[in-house]
């Protein structure tokens, strides 16, 4: 039998990593890349680990292939 304090633990511990990584993504200053072909292909847009990032980056390269 599962203790009643199991679930409401995961549940806890789960807002609480969402918190911290909500936090850091929140604080941290994104890092601007360089627009060239290599660094526009999907492969390449994947790898940035930032989602602010990635966002930025992947809108630079649509901006610049019209």
């Amino acid at each position: 039998m599962q203790s009643k304090f199991a679930r409401p633990l995961i549940v806890a511990a789960a807002a609480i990593a969402l918190c911290v990584v909500g936090y850091r993504q929140m604080t941290t200053k994104p890092v601007l890349h360089q627009v060239t072909q290599a660094s526009c292909t999907p492969e390449s847009i994947k790898r940035i680990v930032n989602i602010t990032e990635r966002a930025i980056q992947s809108s630079k390269c649509a901006q610049s292939a019209k």
